[in-house]
């Protein structure tokens, strides 16, 4: 088989590490050939597992739905693509990916088979970042239309395929939940680099850490209310891993609360385990998730995690809160009082940590990957 990836990404985040994943771990002697179809910027931040590369930089500028014109036209430039390619098979990696993937092979008429991969709620996104009667509608046809046209569609969460159902009319039938899966021997490994610059934070603290983009959905203000709060009760510290445009504004609150021997920004790390498994608590807040790997690799470090039970993907990784704490969403002063009491609690703490690698083992990338390779076989069958 050969396998055409379409992947419009240009940073790294739980959708690339998914590419990534199925990059370094697909059987090839199922999938004898992959092409990636990406940004430049995209290359040198995956594993180089693939056997050709296209670079879409010139072609397809946009990661996301614009305009009916613009779908209509990148979609036929994605045609062209995958014409000239000639894959078995065509794997869109996110909304927008998938769309030109399914619209793509169908405006060209091409008999190649397609798979879109919805790695989160878009609705979630679509009721607090899209504006207008209009914007709304063209999402939902566009959203609706990719998953009903596909051959298959992979979620990696239950909750994100209800979504995908209700809001959008997706079939059921030709919907698949593979959730992520993580390399633990990969991620222990990786997690005994050094990490550099939490010297400058005092040992005789508790800490705390998130690793996450820095952007207004990922909820950081929300974090940071929260461990004010904490502070009163159980002085600790926080590490906060990542970039992104609120990074300013984040720095600048931290300022206003005379935080800044407690918060360090480290910023982006290629590695970010090492910082993740130094951590007493691992904090993930968000306003909507398809799965959220960051947890998955936190409890992969032995490090427990506590997460705002948003829409969808936090419920399904900690198993109900079974393998981690879940609290509500948009409530500082739950979250504050959770980690307060995880931190004086440290049986509880040790039983998340055995819970937590346990469930990372449950997650694995071999089960991701046989999961994938079991869609693109039943395509296969199909002719």
């Amino acid at each position: 088989m050969h396998l055409l990836i379409l992947h419009l990404a240009t940073v790294f985040g739980g959708a690339e590490r998914t590419t990534s994943n199925l990059l370094s771990h697909l059987d090839r002697g199922l999938v004898r050939r992959i092409t990636l179809a990406a940004p430049a910027a995209l290359r040198g931040l995956l594993p180089q597992a693939f056997d050709s590369f296209i670079d879409t930089s010139s072609h397809l500028s946009r990661g996301w739905f614009s305009t009916p014109n613009g779908l209509l036209k990148d979609a036929r430039v994605t045609g062209a693509l995958i014409q000239e390619t000639s894959p078995d098979l065509v794997l869109g990696m996110m909304h927008y990916p998938s769309a030109l993937a399914v619209f793509g092979v169908r405006l060209a008429r091409l008999p190649i088979k397609t798979v879109g991969s919805f790695r989160g709620p878009v609705y979630e996104h679509m009721r607090r970042y899209e504006h207008g009667l209009g914007r709304h509608l063209f999402l939902r046809l566009a959203v609706g239309g990719t998953a009903r046209l596909a051959d298959r569609m992979i979620v990696p969460s239950h909750g994100t395929a209800l979504e995908l159902r209700r809001r959008f009319l997706g079939p059921f039938d030709r919907t698949r939940v593979i959730p992520n899966g993580i390399d633990r021997a990969s991620v222990i490994l990786a997690a005994q680099e050094p990490a550099p610059g939490l010297e400058r934070l005092p040992g005789d603290r508790p800490c705390l850490c998130v690793a996450a983009r820095l952007s207004p959905e990922k909820d950081l203000g929300l974090l940071l209310s929260a461990f004010r709060r904490l502070q009163d009760r159980y002085p600790a510290s926080l590490i906060v891993v990542g970039d992104g445009p609120d990074r300013g504004a984040l720095e600048r609150q931290v300022a206003e609360w005379d935080l800044n021997d407690r918060v360090l920004f480290v910023g982006h790390r290629e590695n970010v385990y090492p910082y993740i498994r130094r951590a007493d608590l691992y904090v993930h807040t968000c306003q909507f998730e398809g799965f959220g790997y960051t947890m998955l690799e936190a409890m992969a470090c032995g490090t427990p995690v506590v997460a705002t039970d948003c829409p969808h993907g936090p419920r399904e990784v900690l198993g109900n809160g079974r393998y981690g704490l879940l609290v509500p969403m948009d409530d500082a002063e739950s979250l504050a009082s959770a980690i307060a009491g995880l931190l004086a609690d440290r049986g509880r703490r040790q039983s998340f940590v055995a819970l937590g690698l346990e469930r990372s083992e449950q997650l694995s990338i071999e089960r991701m990957a046989r999961g994938y390779e079991a869609v693109f076989m039943e395509l296969a069958a199909r002719g």
